[in-house]
């Protein structure tokens, strides 16, 4: 007996193992992420429809002989042994003064040179053939979007997004990461499986294959089948979203303004990202100021909800009690960061990546709510027009 259950208790971190993992799971929230992943990722890349040559033309801010030279003879510097520095060693010679010179770095201190990167940039570069890419990438994304051939077009999606990044690095910010980061979990797992085109024609030839057969049209096409693929790639979407924020709020620790509980309003009352332009939140930040104590706690209570929520999600999120009070507070947080530091596309692309952690039978239940609701609205309507 005290065998059996020894071998029971080991068996329990294997099984729950293989639930977390490898349990067959609705793909419909995959899909949902991927529908308001590709709008996001159309958005910003029709974007630079406005200024796609200063981006990534020949003559751009990072122009092709400088971008080039970055990617084929920039010095990696070299990573330390130990905890302790390294002293580079000094030849003091013509050659390594001005590679010090151009480089900022000892000539010692580089293990390799160069970025192995790629982009279609580095070498469309002529206008008229970069509008013509710049349209095509454009479509595959589109097509990406409304899951048409979306194994196909994912993994375009994704090269695509690279190209754009990797030839602007001046460009890349927290919304181009997480966007790529999401294109890629989106590519490895079938989001293609559920609201998509390819679902609306894997419907259309199955009912073609039954008449033909002389077979009942299958009638139960309500929910795509689970698979252990989308298990497999949401739950590496959501582990991956919650790295990000136990990240983001350790790496906060290190600062002291947010032990202070002034790091809130360094935000705030920054000219360059709040909007600090309108009358109405001048005077919010007037009137902050001239109480002390609501400033005080309005500073130090956001500062402690942030770190609380960035360092607690990773462990709360998991919990189905807990779940919905990370998700409220996540649309919370990002609803400020979209206020206060104007980075709006940013926390519209953190919160598609939290949507990962919606259970697919809340998608359902929203999708059935709104379904009956246009049933009502459009029995209103016909009612209407017949009195």
């Amino acid at each position: 007996m005290k065998t059996s259950g020894l071998s029971e208790l080991g068996g329990l971190p294997i099984r729950a193992w293989n639930w977390f993992w490898f349990t067959p799971a609705d793909p419909t929230p995959l899909g949902v992420v991927r529908i308001l992943c590709g709008v996001m990722v159309l958005y910003v890349h029709l974007a630079y429809c406005y200024d796609l040559m200063n981006f990534h033309g020949p003559h751009a801010v990072l122009d092709l002989p400088f971008i080039n030279e970055l990617r084929n003879n920039m010095p990696i510097v070299r990573p330390n042994a130990s905890w302790e520095q390294e002293p580079p060693k000094i030849e003091n010679t013509i050659a390594e003064q001005e590679f010090v010179k151009r480089w900022g770095m000892y000539p010692s201190q580089a293990y390799t040179y160069g970025h192995p990167i790629f982009s279609l940039w580095f070498h469309v570069t002529d206008p008229t053939w970069m509008w013509v890419c710049h349209g095509a990438m454009m479509g595959i994304m589109f097509l990406f979007t409304i899951g048409f051939c979306t194994r196909v077009t994912g993994v375009l999606t994704w090269l695509s997004i690279l190209c754009y990044i990797q030839r602007s690095p001046t460009s890349l910010f927290g919304m181009d990461t997480i966007m790529n980061l999401l294109v890629f979990y989106l590519m490895i797992g079938p989001s293609g499986a559920a609201l998509s085109v390819d679902r609306l024609l894997s419907r259309y030839w199955q009912n073609v294959r039954a008449r033909r057969a002389g077979l009942a049209i299958p009638e139960s096409f309500s929910s795509p089948a689970p698979s252990i693929s989308a298990n497999f790639a949401l739950r590496l979407l959501q582990l991956h979203v919650c790295i990000v924020y136990l990240a983001s709020g350790t790496s906060k620790l290190q600062g002291v303004a947010w032990w202070s509980g002034t790091a809130v309003w360094s935000t705030m009352a920054d000219f360059e990202f709040s909007p600090m332009r309108y009358q109405l939140y001048m005077n919010a930040l007037y009137f902050l100021c001239e109480h002390r104590w609501l400033w005080e706690l309005f500073m130090s209570g956001t500062a402690i909800f942030t770190l609380i929520f960035e360092i607690g999600f990773a462990v709360f999120v998991w919990n189905r009690h807990l779940r919905w009070l990370m998700i409220i507070s996540a649309v919370m947080l990002h609803l400020g960061i979209a206020i206060f530091m104007g980075l709006v596309t940013f926390s519209l692309m953190m919160l598609v990546a939290v949507s990962s952690f919606v259970p697919a039978e809340a998608w359902h239940g929203l999708f059935a709510l709104f379904h009956e609701s246009r049933t009502r609205l459009r029995l209103a309507v016909v009612e209407g027009k017949a009195a």
